[in-house]
């Protein structure tokens, strides 16, 4: 960090690990995915807080592993390389900012329990979101010690914050953007937790590849198959592994037990203390039970979606069902697969949905939705006859 505390310097090395010169009361966190991260001065002191440290007991992949074994990585590891990713972006970039590594360090320090898994719960009931809550505890409206030490090594809290609410430009873009360093951690580490190739990005060479054009982020020509690639990678985790039926079954039951406990205030809990509240609740711990031993609801029904027979089914069936649709409706827009990169050709800059007729078709590819009924086995003839009566 500034005066002896430690900046980025030189090049990815051969691990495409970004050194640090530090102090003495340097650490390495041995990460699995990217090799030797190093830390300290305010970075090695947020990691030790209660804020950070409870992200250890928070899933990046909530119930994902009930399919994917592996899968039980958290938003500790993430949220370090993604700092680390920042790091790598910043000095391809030459630019020096020890708010944006601390942004990209606490991107998801407010995330709730099981991470996205019942996110709409918590907004639907309290408009609460994890970005919010986390700059709560940035900007000091929840005890934290995360503000003390923001000021004593002169590191700028509110920039920290319109960072992360995407008002600095290339510092945000950097932290979430078209190509951000959130992204390309999430992809690398997701698929090589849960043992599938097709998300292994390689970070260093997007990082390489990106540049700096009127204030924006952009990708440079010679880029443009990487970024084709990395859309592709994102498409086929969302198809294979995020919106994964199984997954999705699974997270829709944890949803169904967090309405039945009324669990509105549990957003600041971690997995466990949330998984305690509710199994220990009789209104929700059947359920709770059934997913903790896996004994997940099927696909009882599938069927194109359409808004009208949603709406009909939800309005017919008993509450031993669970009506979803993937992709959910909240995954929309072409914001969502993040097509719109900026890509630099001859001097000026063109949408990637205009540079490439494969970023057109992951917008069209997506926004194919199935309307899934989930229930018991032993219900599927109760099933039938209420979907006959509509």
């Amino acid at each position: 960090m500034r005066g002896n505390r430690g900046y980025l310097t030189g090049r990815p090395d051969r691990t495409g690990c970004v050194w640090l010169l530090m102090d003495m009361n340097s650490k390495i966190v041995q990460d699995p995915v990217f090799g030797p991260i190093r830390a300290s001065g305010a970075i090695l002191e947020i990691m030790d807080t209660v804020d950070f440290q409870r992200l250890r007991y928070i899933k990046n992949l909530g119930l994902c592993y009930l399919v994917f074994p592996s899968a039980n990585h958290t938003r500790f590891e993430h949220s370090i390389g993604t700092y680390h990713l920042a790091g790598m972006y910043l000095d391809h970039l030459g630019i020096r900012s020890d708010e944006t590594l601390v942004a990209a360090l606490l991107h998801d320090v407010g995330h709730f329990p099981f991470s996205h898994t019942i996110e709409e719960f918590y907004y639907r009931n309290g408009r609460v979101d994890h970005l919010g809550e986390g700059i709560k505890i940035i900007n000091g409206e929840r005890e934290s010690e995360i503000p003390s030490i923001l000021e004593r090594h002169s590191i700028d809290a509110r920039k920290v914050i319109r960072i992360l609410e995407g008002k600095e430009n290339v510092l945000s873009e950097v932290v979430s953007g078209p190509i951000d360093a959130d992204e390309l951690d999430y992809l690398r580490r997701d698929s090589f937790y849960c043992g599938v190739s097709i998300g292994f990005v390689n970070p260093a060479r997007v990082i390489s590849v990106s540049a700096v054009h009127d204030n924006m982020m952009v990708v440079e020509e010679k880029g443009l198959s990487d970024i084709e690639s990395l859309l592709i990678s994102r498409f086929l985790m969302y198809q294979a592994v995020y919106f994964h039926k199984t997954c999705r079954i699974a997270n829709r039951m944890l949803e169904r037990a967090a309405v039945l406990s009324e669990a509105y205030d549990t957003y600041m809990m971690n997995d466990q203390e949330l998984t305690h509240l509710l199994i220990s609740d009789p209104r929700s711990r059947d359920i709770m039970e059934n997913i903790l031993n896996r004994r997940l609801m099927k696909v009882l029904y599938k069927v194109k979606y359409e808004e009208s027979l949603k709406r009909d089914i939800e309005g017919t069936l008993s509450d031993r069902f669970i009506v979803d649709v993937i992709p959910p409706l909240s995954f929309r827009g072409k914001e969502r697969l993040k097509t719109q990169v900026g890509v630099l050709l001859e001097g000026k800059i063109a949408t990637g949905e205009e540079s490439s007729p494969l970023v057109n078709a992951l917008n069209s590819a997506i926004e194919r939705r199935y309307l899934y009924v989930y229930g018991y086995r032993e219900d599927e003839e109760e099933l039938k006859r209420d979907l006959a009566s509509i």
